[in-house]
């Protein structure tokens, strides 16, 4: 009976293993028959994730692993892998770059255009003209009559030396000199010369002093009443001219390589919304506020029918635009001659203040010089306001680590990893007139380059799976471990960044 059950598994076993045999000669057959017609058709077979893979047999991609495709479906099966990862690319072209810095800032007077007018005298005011703040006042408008007995008893010296000036006999040369003596004293009381010719005309003595605006402007102080009593020194009006005033705007030092003198300003104020005001920056402090981090500029604002008031707080833009090199574009006054102290005197040539007769210094050119390699891509008058265009990739475009910046580019259906050299970030308007971020280009694409602007961090992860070059491992994994492993403590860079949860003991 054991014997029996054992020849019947040993038939078992040869008819199993002649089935298998039969089964493994049938495989490779059609595997054979199968490649040797792919081979005499001339069939291609790639990747869809390595279009540079090209083989006479279907089988798997010797990078990713992945199943290879005929040469003919490539085009069909990477539209497919795009649409579902999310790819989008487009075509880097020149722009008309600008930059436009958005802050804020407060209305104040013009510090230049504002006089104090003080008590000369000691006195008793009798008559007050100007007589409440915010009046409008013209130059020579009079404003105070204060009775003075100093004012008095100069008056009476300047009538002898008149009397003694006429006389025919005499030391004439003393009595001129005396006589310019009495009116240089009454000049100090504050009289005027006007008012100095009146007092010799009439030969009269005047109980009263007579103030005159210097200026003007606007009242916009007051420290005077009736009968009241001043000394010398006491301020009595402080009167401001609201045409120009000054506008102090609070720039970031990561935006003040953008600010220029000269640079035109666009202004907001809540009072009249949708209306412009066009200011001038005439003014940048020399000074950083360390606890803000930012540095005051001043904005000249003409303000003829003066609506605006000092106070104000006001919105600022400066619209910069660029040049080839990614500096911003001259205002026109680089090469010229300003005033320190008077900003809006400008002149072409060196010379003298008109104002302070201060030496006016030449302001520095601002332009940086343009490589050869950017100014190829510059195309100058060809924008619609004849600045140049300038090689621009979107921002979505470009991968940073703030050290290195990199893009990814469609070429002959795959993609590439481009290691780039922008400029700063900027703005430009789309076809549809919306306005869009991009990066200047100094190197790395030439015009008409396809770029991934959605999924390259898709892409790139892609490539640091396969240990290939990627954001983080300008080498490729492998090498960065190798690196590791050589030195036994690697620094922590972007090639080798630390692993998180592990530290040294």
């Amino acid at each position: 009976m054991s014997r029996s059950r054992s020849l019947i598994r040993l038939v078992l076993l040869l008819t199993i293993a002649t089935v298998g045999v039969v089964a493994f000669t049938t495989v490779i057959s059609t595997w054979r028959s199968g490649s040797v017609a792919s081979a005499s058709s001339g069939e291609i077979w790639t990747c869809s994730m390595h279009p540079q893979i090209r083989l006479p047999r279907p089988g798997r991609c010797p990078i990713c692993g992945m199943t290879l495709i005929r040469a003919t479906q490539l085009a069909s099966e990477q539209a497919r892998i795009e649409q579902t990862a999310g790819l989008q690319t487009t075509k880097i072209v020149p722009r008309e770059l600008f930059k436009e810095l958005r802050t804020v800032g407060k209305i104040d007077y013009n510090e230049r255009a504002v006089a104090y007018l003080t008590a000369r005298v000691a006195g008793r005011v009798d008559r007050v003209y100007a007589d409440f703040v915010g009046i409008r006042v013209k130059k020579g408008e009079h404003l105070v009559d204060i009775y003075s007995p100093d004012l008095y008893s100069g008056q009476s010296e300047l009538l002898r030396a008149l009397e003694n000036a006429d006389r025919p006999t005499g030391d004439r040369a003393f009595y001129a000199r005396e006589l310019e003596a009495a009116r240089t004293r009454l000049g100090l009381l504050g009289i005027l010369p006007e008012q100095i010719k009146e007092i010799e005309a009439a030969r009269r003595v005047s109980t009263h002093l007579r103030i005159y605006a210097p200026i003007g402007g606007v009242i916009v102080e007051k420290n005077i009443r009736d009968q009241q009593y001043v000394e010398p020194g006491d301020m009595l009006y402080r009167i401001a001219v609201l045409d120009p005033v000054w506008l102090y705007l609070d720039i970031y030092e990561s935006d003040l390589a953008w600010v220029q003198y000269g640079e035109a300003v666009d202004v907001t104020v809540e009072a009249y919304p949708g209306e412009k005001f066009r200011g001038q920056i005439m003014f940048i402090d020399p000074f950083l506020n360390d606890a803000t981090r930012t540095v005051k500029v001043r904005v000249n604002l003409k303000n003829p029918d003066q609506r605006l008031k000092p106070a104000m707080y006001a919105t600022a833009t400066i619209h910069v635009r660029l040049l080839a090199d990614g500096s911003p574009q001259p205002t026109g006054l680089e090469g010229k001659y300003i005033c320190p102290m008077h900003p809006e005197i400008v002149r072409g040539d060196a010379g003298k203040c008109p104002i302070c007769e201060m030496t006016l210094e030449q302001v520095p050119p601002r332009r940086k010089p343009i490589s050869g390699d950017v100014a190829e891509r510059s195309k100058p008058g060809e924008g619609a306001s004849g600045l140049p265009q300038v090689l621009a990739i979107p921002k979505s475009a470009v991968l940073n680590t703030g050290r290195r910046q990199i893009t990814y580019r469609r070429r002959d259906g795959a993609f590439e990893l481009v290691d780039l050299t922008l400029g700063p970030l900027t703005e430009s308007k789309e076809a549809e007139g919306r306005v869009a971020s991009f990066y200047p280009v100094l190197s790395g694409l030439s015009e008409g380059d396809e770029v991934v602007v959605q999924g390259g961090f898709l892409l790139d992860s892609q490539r640091q799976i396969e240990g290939m070059p990627s954001l983080l491992y300008p080498e490729g994994i492998q090498a960065a471990i190798h690196a590791g492993h050589s030195g036994h403590a690697p620094a922590a860079t972007e090639s080798n960044p630390p692993h998180a949860g592990h530290s040294d003991p």
